[in-house]
């Protein structure tokens, strides 16, 4: 179970993508897998790799980068980065994720997914309506320093992952009984009161929000198992 003292939040059933890989944000930052092939890694000598997966390099700049941003996140949340410890975890959680990002892009292209421009363009037009309008949404990229192009291409690269996790997790087997929603509420509540909040909503006006959330819980935890078996399969060799 998530950390239900957090500030329960709105969420989308099929969110596979942001589960388990270094998704989070995807949209808003536009990182992409900045990966190279063994042969470019040999034909420059000067690339840094942080691990190499079934013979493609994790740039260590990409590992630098992911890294800085990891960090500030944890200390924004009150970790103390400067213990070794944490540190060494923070670390081995983005090879990890960044790893587990190129595993799943390499199956993306063996099944030879693509997202259609009809797919792209109408997610692109959600995120113009989610931001405010035309002028919110140019904002929004150039604060975010991406380009209309770019941000194209990570709609469809995230179309595509999604629907290669969709196709290797069974979703429809999954069912959320009221004894989990239950539970879920009462930990809910306890925290919330722990934390000094007074007004809690009732189980019934938190139930379908709670089922959603049991719901993508149970969504992660498939999309992990079924990473963790390409894991299993994989050539990873680490350089950090």
């Amino acid at each position: 179970m998530e950390n239900t003292g957090s500030k329960m939040k709105d969420v989308s059933i099929v969110v596979l993508v942001l589960a388990v890989l270094v998704m989070g944000g995807y949209l808003i930052s536009g990182r992409t897998s900045k990966t190279e092939t063994k042969e470019a890694m040999v034909a420059d000598t000067k690339v840094a790799s942080a691990a190499t997966v079934n013979g493609t390099v994790i740039p260590k700049d990409l590992f630098d980068t992911q890294l800085a941003a990891a960090i500030t996140s944890y200390k924004a949340q009150g970790v103390d980065v400067a213990d070794a410890t944490k540190l060494a975890g923070i670390k081995t959680e983005v090879l990890d994720n960044l790893t587990n990002n190129e595993l799943v892009n390499q199956g993306v292209v063996a099944a030879g997914i693509k997202a259609s421009p009809e797919e792209v363009e109408k997610q692109f037009q959600a995120i113009i309506t989610q931001a405010g309008g035309a002028d919110k949404f140019k904002e929004e990229l150039v604060k975010s320093n991406l380009t209309e192009e770019k941000l194209r291409e990570n709609i469809a690269k995230q179309i595509a992952t999604q629907t290669y996790l969709l196709q290797n997790i069974d979703t429809k087997s999954i069912i959320v009984t009221d004894a989990e929603i239950a539970a879920f509420y009462a930990e809910y509540s306890k925290q919330q009161t722990t934390a000094g909040v007074k007004t809690i909503p009732t189980l019934k006006d938190l139930s379908a929000q709670i089922k959603q959330q049991i719901t993508v819980n149970k969504q992660q935890a498939m999309v992990k198992t079924f990473v963790d078996s390409l894991r299993a399969k994989a050539k990873i060799e680490t350089t950090i």
